[in-house]
């Protein structure tokens, strides 16, 4: 079986053990998905958003009750007062969900613009940077108001968000699946201190706040409550014409 996941720390407890995980950034890996090359994949929860009948592996997920410590918009200005927005394009999910908080949140019409994850929030030409994944924990934050977007949309909706789920070719594929993706799920959950010691050299993060990051700020239960998030960020989505 031909399985793909992001790269990021949030996401290692759930491929614990298994061989051959293709890795990419996730509006590459959906790229891949959609050519046919990964039969399973953890995918942005928007894919799931843009087409509804995609066969998704039950009871998992890279989810986060807020706040989530990776996907974070730096800003100069308060988010109402935003005239221009960067918005790191390695995910598709977070930047429609940038675009949800600033338009339907706090009522802002900000330009918005393409930038990758290596840009200095500090010095971008513009009133704030979405950065996402292991690139937004590293990024300094001097003199920046830094605004947690899962925190602002538990604030907002009272729901946790979803970030990302197993998505796969077909139903049966889902099926097959499913037993060796909780197997992993299951040993990554019981390593999650050993997985955050061993992306301290990568991260330059101490293993403390790892450890924290992936036992209290990311949930990985695809439960009724994340689905219902699910629900409303497909709708924000819809009236935005963002899918």
């Amino acid at each position: 079986m031909r399985i793909g996941s992001v790269p990021y720390l949030n996401a290692r407890p759930l491929i614990e053990g298994l061989a051959d995980v293709v890795l990419d950034v996730p509006s590459r890996l959906t790229e891949r998905f959609r050519r046919g090359d990964l039969d399973v994949a953890l995918l942005p929860s928007f894919e799931s958003v843009r087409d509804p009948d995609r066969a998704v592996v039950p009871g998992i997920c890279i989810g986060s009750p807020g706040p989530v410590d990776s996907v974070l918009l730096f800003a100069r200005r308060p988010p109402a007062e935003c005239r221009s927005v960067l918005l790191d394009t390695s995910s598709l999910t977070s930047v429609a969900l940038t675009r949800i908080l600033m338009e339907e949140r706090f009522g802002a019409r900000p330009e918005y613009r393409p930038c990758g994850p290596e840009v200095d929030p500090r010095t971008a030409d513009a009133d704030a940077v979405l950065l996402i994944g292991d690139p937004a924990m590293r990024a300094p934050r001097d003199g920046l108001e830094t605004i947690d977007l899962a925190l602002a949309w538990r604030e907002w909706t009272d729901l946790p968000f979803v970030f990302a789920l197993w998505v796969a070719r077909d139903e049966a594929v889902a099926e097959e699946a499913e037993p060796l993706l909780r197997e992993a799920k299951e040993r990554g959950l019981a390593r999650r201190a050993e997985i955050a010691a061993a992306a301290v050299p990568s991260l330059q993060i101490d293993a403390a706040t790892l450890t924290r990051y992936l036992t209290e700020r990311i949930t990985f239960d695809l439960g009724a409550g994340e689905r219902e998030a699910l629900r409303r960020y497909g709708e924000g989505c819809r009236r935005l014409g963002l899918v």
